[in-house]
Order: structure tokens, then sequence, then C-alpha cells
């Protein structure tokens, strides 16, 4: 998703701009934890309790619970005014990148959007983002410059304030957040899906022990880094350093920890799900393709460390660092 990044030359250019290529596609497919077996269905399973195959995705979760109810109050609102006109709900997305999670929303699970905002740093991922969305005949778009640090005013007000693991990337939380709730209407509802673990991604200490742990059981081939053709095999654990994930994005989790704390603890929550992401994330970064083979075992070790997890987030041993939220518009700015 969109990035801050304070040291481009260019003011309209962020490290998600890659995102685009066909090629980073492909590595993604091989280097990115959600890619490994089973991976998809145990995040999503985590929210709605159910699988894919049974309609168990967030976003349909999401429709279901949360946007299909807005909906309705608004058209029965209109029929008791004898407006009777077909209701429209307005979303504003934040740090929508190209906007391809949006579509999805709209056109394959079918979120009754027919007024869109999408904000954005990179101007390459706005005209992406633009170019997606005048495909969508019944959608009024527009899209935005966006800066988490400098948020512009928007003097409209959305039914639905979305976030796709986009404001961890937020530095001056501070003034973000009221902004973020200036966008929202008195009875609309912010949802998100966003990383809170440790700020610059670094792990807790209680979760290190787990995750070096697990690691040494873990056979020779699942320990190959396939970033680069050597695949070499890292044989102890191991994590980059505050420094290694500045250097790489300097908005990369810069306040992931405070976001936790200050986004809970100043809106009303009405829901907080996990979606895990604690230990799985770093067992299988750069690493998921090697659970990718017709061999039956690596499949049933992707779904093992999977249960794993699962059972110490649920069993409070560890903090989930990905969470689906819903939170309501808050009075405290």
């Amino acid at each position: 998703m969109g990035l801050f990044n304070s040291n481009k030359s260019n003011p309209n250019q962020t490290a998600t701009r890659h995102t685009l290529s066909e090629d980073w596609k492909q590595l993604m497919n091989k280097i990115d934890w959600m890619a490994a077996p089973g991976m998809a269905n145990y995040v999503n399973g985590l929210v709605s309790k159910k699988d894919l195959s049974s309609e168990g995705h967030w976003a349909q979760y999401a429709l279901n619970k949360y946007i299909l109810p807005i909906h309705k109050k608004k058209s029965n609102e209109s029929k008791k005014k004898l407006f009777n006109k077909k209701v429209k709900l307005s979303m504003l997305s934040l740090a929508c990148g190209s906007a391809h999670i949006d579509e999805s929303l709209i056109k394959e699970f079918n979120w009754p959007i027919t007024d869109f905002m999408g904000l954005e740093y990179d101007s390459e991922l706005i005209k992406a983002g633009k170019e997606k969305f005048n495909k969508l005949s019944n959608v009024k778009s527009e899209f935005q410059f966006f800066d988490f640090n400098n948020p512009p005013s928007i003097n409209k007000k959305y039914d639905i304030v979305f976030c796709c693991h986009s404001i961890h990337h937020a530095t001056d939380l501070e003034k973000f957040l009221p902004s973020m709730n200036s966008y929202l209407s008195d009875d609309g509802i912010i949802i998100g899906i966003d990383f809170f673990g440790p700020t610059r991604f670094q792990i807790e200490y209680e979760t290190q022990k787990y995750l070096y742990e697990i690691y040494d059981l873990l056979p020779d081939h699942f320990k190959r880094d396939l970033r680069t053709e050597k695949m070499k095999v890292t044989k102890e654990f191991d994590f980059d350093s505050i420094k290694a994930v500045r250097d790489a994005d300097i908005s990369e989790s810069v306040r992931s920890s405070d976001l936790r704390t200050l986004l809970f603890s100043n809106f009303p929550v009405v829901e907080i799900l996990p979606m895990g992401g604690t230990i799985l994330r770093w067992l299988m970064q750069y690493r998921a393709g090697n659970y990718l083979h017709d061999n039956s075992d690596h499949v049933l070790i992707s779904k093992l460390l999977q249960i794993i997890e699962r059972e110490l987030i649920f069993s409070n041993k560890i903090k989930s660092d990905d969470l689906f939220f819903v939170l309501k518009k808050s009075t405290r700015f």
C-alpha cells in the first residue's frame, strides 16, 4: 500500500511503486509469507471462523456483519422520508495504493459502494487506481494526493473509512488520527486490516523464544532464502535490525506499537479480531516458496505451524501482530 518516504527525491514517488511490476508479483509468490499453503484460509478463518470455500473471507464477513446493515438502515430511513431513491454508500480508502483491493471489494465481494475516494501518496499508483475505477461504471470515484503526516482536510464525510496494511506507516499519529476521524460520518464505521506488531518490525522477547525453538526444528530445505538464485540456507533464526528496517523503508512500522495503543484507546471499538503473523510472518518471510511443493508433508508442516501460532494467540502467550478491526467515530478529537 501507499507509503510516506521523506527521503525520495520525487515527492510523489514511494517505495511501493514496484508493486505494479509483474516481476515483483512473481517474487511475492515465492517469498511472501501469505503465499504458503493454506495461509489465506488460516488468516481469513481467524476472522470469519469459516473456510474460504464457505464464504469465509474477511471481506465477506465485513459485508454481512457491518456493510449491509448500514446499507439497510439508510434504505429504511430513505423510505420513511418518502425519498424512495436508491441508497448509495460512500467509502474513503487511506493509502489505497493502486486500489486493487478496493476494486475487489466492490467487484468481487459486492460491497454496495457507489461513491469512492482514494487517498494515495504515489502519483503512478494514483494513475493505476484511476484506470481501474474508470471501468466501474456504477461508481463515482475520485483520487487525491495523501501524506499521512500532513493529511488533507476533506469537507465530505464518508460512511466507511477503509485501510488495508497502510496506517502502520504513519509517523505523526497525533495529527493523522484526528484527520481520519474527521473523514467519517457520525454514524459511519472505520474498517481496517493492519500490522500492530512491534515498531520497526522487531519481535518481542517472549515471541523470539518460540521462533528460535521452532526454526531450529525445521529441516534445512525450509530455511532456504528464496530472494536469490543461490537460495542460501540460514541455519539459525534471525530478523532484521532496527537500522536495516529503517534503511529499507523509512516509514516501515515506524510507530506500529504506538498505533495499537492510540487507535484503540481513542476510538470506540466495535470489534477487534486476530489475523496472525506473529510467528508465521517471520518463519516464512523470504521462505514461503519452500512449502510450495507437491510433497504433502510440506503442506502439512505449513498447516501445523498455523495451528501452533493460532493456539499461542488464543492462549494469550503472544499477541496477534495483524488485526481486523471495526471502529466508530470518536468524540475525543
